[in-house]
């Protein structure tokens, strides 16, 4: 039996991609390419926007006329699955199975089940030890890091936000394991680590989230050390100085604001104020210089007005932040926004995104412009170079480089190697070998 797994959404949804195809291996299956040659095809779904939702049902519609003219079993998977439950069977009753964010290690039995000509497989219950996944079963993708979940769950409340729904409360791995995986990933050959949770900087499994970064980066063999995501509400001085103080965490920081107004904040529920943010990014001191600031914002919440909008559009000149990821807000099935009225015209909606998106743009151009003429350590990220002739890699602040190599020159996958930036764009750097 071949299998193949779609994924959308975020790291924790790919790497849970991973552990899924890990389970099928286990059991004997083989994982193909493509959903043209699979017996059984796993979409793997995201549900934190609207847009994301719609992606999976018309891949569904696609695996529906496929399923009519073959044997093929379709399961659904993630955070919708997790959502939807078996709401998911009377929109698309071509689905066999529904496997739930939380009952990961089930798959084989379900699976098992829907071969045996069972209908409408379902398993969406809340395992307490699902985040306690057994790390050599995960079926590695080829990539450049490896990711490591350290916590699943959310315990903050915000009004817009399905993860409470689709990923529970918050459970941390026990900090022995952790180490026990960054050291196996270590011996496979990874030399970046990325640590994943909802909300990562309220791990709670025997250390504060401050002490499993040093404990992480004392792994001998551990470049580089990323993390996502955090939260504004748990980000601590003590983070804040291992951020700086250790070289090997990338000055990389993602740091969600969401919106500039303390209004539209308040009504978000996101339990800090503008001012409160701000001061959490100064905890950075003057290491922040070296650092890349991301953020995410969502724009046009229930009940923003144009002068919501104005301090978010100020914020974003305040702190000049690298790279933001920007999005009209998607009502959520079962979110309390819901019962917010949103009465802005979408094309005022529009507007707004297209206003701050195209500002970010130059800020960020801005940012990359000023690293011209500088010498990097990048990792290289391709397995060779792009039709154009060109190496991918990434620096430690995540921009993208389109590094040339000469002709013939092979560059050891994952490894790091020094590179001259001589051209900067808003998605990409150019540089070549030193």
């Amino acid at each position: 039996m071949k299998f193949h797994i779609e994924t959308w959404g975020c790291q924790m949804n790919d790497h849970d991609s991973e552990k899924l195809a890990g389970l099928l291996l286990k059991e004997g299956y083989e994982s193909v390419d493509t959903v043209e040659e699979a017996d059984v095809v796993i979409l793997n779904t995201c549900s934190i926007r609207e847009k994301a939702v719609h992606k999976v049902y018309t891949e569904l519609g696609y695996l529906r006329e496929m399923k009519q003219q073959r044997p093929l079993l379709i399961g659904v998977t993630g955070c919708l699955a997790q959502q939807e439950k078996d709401a998911l069977f009377k929109r698309a009753p071509h689905i066999d199975f529904v496997l739930g964010t939380m009952a990961l290690q089930q798959l084989p039995k379900l699976v098992e089940e829907a071969l045996a000509g069972h209908r409408r497989v379902i398993d969406t219950e809340d395992y307490p030890d699902n985040h306690l996944f057994p790390p050599e079963v995960t079926q590695r993708r080829s990539k450049a890091k490896a990711l490591v979940t350290i916590m699943e769950g959310c315990d903050h409340a915000c009004t817009y936000c399905v993860v409470p729904t689709t990923r529970g409360q918050e459970r941390s791995r026990p900090v022995d394991d952790i180490l026990a995986e960054v050291r196996l990933m270590v011996a496979q050959g990874f030399r970046e680590i990325e640590l994943l949770g909802q909300n990562v900087n309220s791990y709670r499994g025997g250390c504060s989230f401050a002490e499993l970064l040093e404990r992480v980066s004392e792994v001998d063999g551990v470049e580089w050390l990323r993390f996502t995501t955090s939260h504004p509400m748990n980000f601590t001085r003590e983070l804040a100085q291992t951020l700086v103080s250790n070289p090997k965490v990338a000055p990389f920081l993602h740091l969600p604001v969401q919106s500039g107004s303390n209004a539209v904040l308040r009504r978000m529920l996101r339990g800090y104020t503008v001012e409160e943010y701000l001061e959490r990014l100064g905890y950075l001191g003057e290491g922040r210089a070296r650092f890349a600031i991301s953020t995410d914002i969502i724009v046009g919440f229930p009940g923003e007005t144009d002068e919501d909008f104005e301090a978010t559009m100020q914020l974003v000149e305040q702190v000049q932040f690298d790279t933001s990821f920007s999005f009209i807000y998607s009502p959520r099935p079962g979110t309390p926004a819901l019962r917010l009225k949103d009465d802005i015209p979408h094309a005022v909606k529009l507007a707004r995104l297209t206003r701050l998106q195209r500002r970010q743009t130059e800020i960020t151009l801005a940012s990359h412009q000023r690293i011209v003429g500088q010498e990097l350590e990048v990792r290289i990220e391709s397995q060779g170079p792009t039709d154009h002739g060109y190496w991918m890699a990434r620096t430690g602040q995540w921009q993208n480089v389109h590094l040339v190599a000469g002709e013939g020159r092979q560059l050891p996958f994952g490894g790091l190697t020094r590179a001259r930036i001589n051209y900067a764009g808003p998605h990409f750097l150019g540089a070549e070998l030193v």
